[in-house]
């Protein structure tokens, strides 16, 4: 649970203030199973289409135009190598020396072009590609962080796992390819159009003649390398579909693996004080065991296409040649008509051929694709996939009484395990208020007063705008300098070094005061027990007036904690605080106590007599 304040997108009830129905959720990409390509499509448009009406729509257009139009640029110039390979080679067979020192020039004129094109489309399409992945990453980040749903999502299952390794490496490949395949494809087509009109104009048609009988072909080259392209592209396209589905496998036991080690790194003194690197090596082992099945799976599907495409590949380089000599040799058309015409057949049958050169990278982007898609459709759908658990979420909603209410309120686990029984409590301002006993069951409270913790029924009540602060047992500190993780989330304004130090001092950590400006991981650097201390420097900067507080000083020895229950009273006489723990953790100073007992049924609320209350004002 990480602190806060009021939260102005917190969950409230349904339209009318009527609580949602149930909803069963709806197969998604991402699942698993292999939706179809228009579907994907769809869902990827859905997901990723927004950048081009985005804020920056204007440049995104125009520099979608731009690459459009340079991508035209590009394809002549295959178009003006076509005819002039047939110039020259018409002017070798005639060995005509001056028409050699034009086309010389002409060659200059059209390398010239070609790198100047080529360099601005370069750079055209890899603007396109980061501010495209840059407001994915953004949207999915975005949505992702809202309303505590990275907390919330790890408990329910589904295909959003890793979501960090989705944002940062699944929207890459996802934005980077998208733009990669959808250039390359626009540019075969429109090297299928211009080949085409070129190499029906030199397929001067043969007679065909079947039982004496003469039939014309116009345009035989054109047909023969469509039936040719046709034929491999469904061949390969069919030995190909294993490798989509190895690719989606290899990246998520990759992503898995990475986890594993992210995880071990931000909890090495942990490893490291129980000399458990054994076990944690087996964990690594395990998870590569997945990442080389994985990586052979992928072998055998693109084994597959190699076979396939290696025999293809030569034979497409003299296939062109082997079709057009015969007119040669007959004498029908000249050298450099051959030329032309076997180089037109060859991007011809190349444009034709795109699916074949371009499955890998069409597996990689689907597989990255759909894994974002997943992300994406888990976080929009969140509120559906709770109620399909739990029926109905817990409702938040606020009043103009100056109470916290709990209304026929009760808790279950993600998958509908009941947990906290019906519970109807009142807490007013300036109550201290203790819930011990099954603290487990005490923390899902505070979370759902965060709204972290949807699963379960009925209502919380809060006051009109209150200013909240959650502290959890272990504070959230950012890497980066002290004085930024003190001051969390950043206030506006900031406070200055000297109200910093008095709240270090204040909390007994001193010796923290000069190093303000450090860098470190503080999570790291710092003892459980000085972190408590500086949850309460926090709390002393943000002066709130509601206080919630899970085991905030459970490591503190009993003066400390005492300390810190003074800090409370004197800083705060008028604040409400409600705290989870056990018996001792406000010191005795509470004027309520409520136990948390388990039966069968669950976990029961009742509220018991103080026995004694110190003081607070």
């Amino acid at each position: 649970m990480a602190e806060s304040g009021n939260d102005p997108d917190q969950d409230g009830p349904g339209e009318n203030g009527k609580k949602r129905a149930p909803a069963r959720p709806q197969p998604r990409a991402g699942s698993g199973d292999l939706i179809s390509w228009s579907d994907f499509f769809k869902s990827f448009w859905r997901t990723a289409g927004g950048y081009w009406s985005s804020e920056q729509k204007v440049k995104v257009r125009l520099l979608t135009l731009a690459l459009v139009i340079l991508t035209i640029c590009q394809v002549g110039v295959p178009v003006a190598l076509n005819r002039w390979m047939r110039w020259l080679f018409d002017a070798l067979e005639q060995r005509a020396m001056h028409q050699f020192a034009q086309l010389s020039w002409i060659l200059l004129i059209i390398l010239v072009s070609n790198v100047a094109i080529v360099n601005l489309h370069l750079r055209i399409k890899r603007r396109l590609q980061i501010g495209w992945r840059d407001w994915l990453s953004r949207k999915v980040e975005h949505d992702w962080m809202m309303k505590g749903r990275h907390y919330q999502l790890a408990f329910l299952p589904g295909p959003h796992d890793n979501p960090d390794g989705r944002i940062a490496e699944d929207v890459r490949n996802a934005t980077e390819y998208a733009i990669d395949l959808g250039h390359s494809l626009f540019y075969d087509l429109l090297l299928l159009l211009s080949f085409t009109q070129i190499l029906w104009s030199l397929s001067q048609a043969p007679y065909l003649v079947i039982d004496d009988v003469p039939y014309y072909v116009p345009g035989y080259l054109v047909w023969l390398a469509v039936v040719y392209a046709g034929m491999g592209s469904s061949i390969a396209l069919y030995l190909g579909r294993p490798l989509i589905r190895a690719v989606d496998r290899r990246q998520t036991s990759e992503a898995d693996f990475r986890f594993s080690l992210s995880h071990a790194r931000e909890n090495a003194l942990g490893i490291a004080l129980a000399g458990g690197e054994r076990d944690v090596r087996r964990r690594f082992y395990e998870l590569f065991a997945g990442v080389t099945s994985a990586w052979d799976g992928v072998t055998r599907a693109l084994a597959n296409m190699f076979f396939y495409s290696s025999s293809w590949s030569v034979l497409s380089q003299v296939f062109p040649t082997l079709v057009v000599a015969p007119r040669y040799i007959a004498g029908l058309i000249t050298l450099g008509v051959l030329i032309q015409s076997a180089q037109a057949f060859q991007q011809m049958v190349g444009s034709l051929s795109w699916a074949i050169d371009n499955l890998g990278k069409v597996a990689d982007w689907r597989a990255s694709a759909e894994r974002v898609i997943g992300l994406a459709d888990a976080v929009e759908r969140f509120d559906e996939l709770v109620c399909a658990t739990s029926g109905q979420p817990i409702q938040v909603v606020h009043s103009e009484r100056p109470v916290l209410a709990f209304r026929d309120f009760a808790t279950t686990t993600p998958t509908g395990e009941p947990q906290i029984q019906s519970m109807n409590v009142e807490i007013g301002e300036g109550e201290r208020v203790l819930m011990t006993g099954e603290t487990s069951a005490g923390s899902t409270i505070l979370k759902a007063l965060a709204g972290l913790w949807p699963w379960g029924d009925g209502t919380i009540e809060l006051p009109d705008n209150p200013k909240l602060f959650f502290m959890p047992p272990r504070p959230y500190l950012p890497t980066g300098t002290l004085r930024d993780a003190i001051d969390y989330p950043v206030s506006d304004p900031a406070p200055d070094d000297a109200t910093i130090t008095a709240a270090l001092q204040r909390v007994g950590l001193d010796d923290l005061v000069r190093r303000l400006d450090e860098n470190s991981n503080w999570h790291q650097a710092l003892t459980v027990e000085a972190q408590q201390r500086l949850g309460f420097a926090r709390l002393l900067l943000k002066r709130p007036d509601w206080i919630f507080m899970e085991e905030a000083a459970d490591t503190l020895d009993p003066v400390g904690q005492r300390a810190m229950i003074d800090l409370l009273r004197t800083e705060f006489p008028n604040d409400t605080v409600l705290a989870i723990g056990h018996g001792g953790a406000l010191a005795g100073a509470e004027t309520r106590r409520f136990l948390l007992e388990r039966h069968e049924g669950g976990v029961t609320v009742r509220e018991d007599k103080v026995q004694s209350s110190q003081a607070w004002a």
